[in-house]
């Protein structure tokens, strides 16, 4: 735990550089691996989907096992190994020459992603001063959103011309530089537990109800990284990957409030109006024809994210003591990680059908279901788990 109260602390900046650059690297591949599918490797479209499905399911089988050797090894051994054996990898893409070989690094990728990124949240909840955590998660969550929204351009533009070569080579030079910065930062030791494997050390099941809440609102998200390049080409729409700068754009706008908000008012209101935001954006999207209604439901899409990711993480962490922040992450993202898996190739199927536009409409309608939820059944779980970790706290 950080004795300071300040959030941007020398180690904090280090690290936020840091996983910002592995982001990147990641995201470079985003819009362009199903082009290399498709161009150079000679898949079929209804392939496209399984190249999100697969390194997203793979981090899913990964987490729980991460979240426990995160508590029980630290931190910073498991994070750094994740982080090398994820730049390894990154060259690997050279020598993808199937498509069964690129499924196949893909769910390596996902593998070190899914230790990544429940390693690198939970070093960044270490680092953040208790009373700020909301707002320390928040501003930590940009670096990811940053990489979201600039690295799937810069991706495209670095390819341009089915240049392969220059964008694997780009994206690994990215992540050695992530690798370099993650060495030189200091992590806050967490006393280690009982190194025996179990499944609850694995899982925490006070988050389980909050998981539901964002295995179904990653959906629709898994439907926008996998069909936006498509959908905004089949509309005839220039730039369809801008969509991901503007989307940026809304994240930003709220990031930088909606965790101080989580730190005085609680969840509820801004659970509200995040889902709300994002249905409404979803709905609008299945009707767009051109470049500048694209890129305004991008913003609207963006806030909506901006304003769940770091309040329903900052639940989960708000309900567990500080050795059991792994587990809280790994059970939190593997639920991210289920809803994008199983949304990009289940919604894949929905616009092969029924077509893109609907697919999206589709997505708004799911989101209903963790807006009902959430108030039925998760406000009233979470105040009642933050009052016992409380009197928990008290008597220690």
């Amino acid at each position: 735990m950080s004795g300071s109260q300040k959030i941007l602390t020398r180690d904090f900046i280090l690290h936020f550089i840091s996983y910002f650059l592995m982001a990147t690297s990641f995201y470079f591949l985003l819009p362009t691996l199903p082009v290399y599918a498709v161009n150079a490797l000679g898949a079929s479209n209804n392939q496209v989907g399984y190249i999100i499905g697969v390194y997203a399911l793979s981090a899913l089988l990964i987490r729980p096992f991460c979240g426990y050797a995160l508590d029980a090894y630290g931190r910073r051994l498991v994070y750094l190994l994740a982080l090398a054996f994820f730049t390894l990898l990154m060259f690997g893409y050279h020598f993808a020459s199937t498509f069964t070989l690129l499924l196949l690094i893909r769910v390596f990728h996902g593998i070190s992603w899914g230790i990544i990124t429940t390693g690198g949240s939970t070093i960044a909840a270490d680092l953040i001063p208790e009373s700020k955590r909301g707002e320390g998660i928040g501003y930590f969550g940009l670096a990811m959103t940053l990489a979201i929204a600039l690295a799937p351009y810069g991706g495209d533009q670095i390819m341009g011309q089915n240049n392969f070569f220059n964008l694997f080579m780009v994206a690994s030079i990215v992540a050695v530089a992530s690798l370099i910065l993650a060495f030189i930062m200091k992590v806050p030791v967490v006393k280690t537990g009982d190194t025996r494997i179990q499944l609850s050390k694995m899982f925490d099941k006070r988050v389980n109800r909050i998981s539901v809440v964002m295995f179904t609102g990653a959906f629709p998200y898994a439907a926008i990284l996998t069909f936006i390049k498509i959908y905004s080409d089949e509309k005839n729409i220039h730039q369809g990957a801008l969509f991901f700068i503007f989307m940026a754009i809304g994240v930003a706008i709220v990031r930088l409030i909606v965790g101080k908000i989580m730190d005085k008012k609680g969840p509820s209101a801004l659970v509200f109006v995040g889902l709300s935001v994002t249905i409404i954006g979803l709905f609008w999207l299945s009707n767009v024809d051109s470049f500048w209604p694209l890129m305004m439901v991008g913003v609207l899409v963006g806030m909506g994210n901006g304003i769940i990711m770091p309040t329903v993480q900052t639940m989960a962490l708000n309900i567990v003591p500080v050795e059991r922040r792994g587990a809280a992450n790994a059970t939190f993202f593997s639920a991210v990680d289920l809803g994008i898996g199983a949304g990009s190739i289940a919604l894949g199927y929905v616009a092969e059908y029924f077509g893109i536009a609907s697919m999206f409409f589709v997505c708004g309608v799911i989101l209903l279901f963790p807006l009902v939820f959430y108030f039925t059944s998760v406000r009233k779980h979470y105040g009642k788990q933050v009052e016992l970790l409380q009197d928990e706290q008290n008597h220690d």
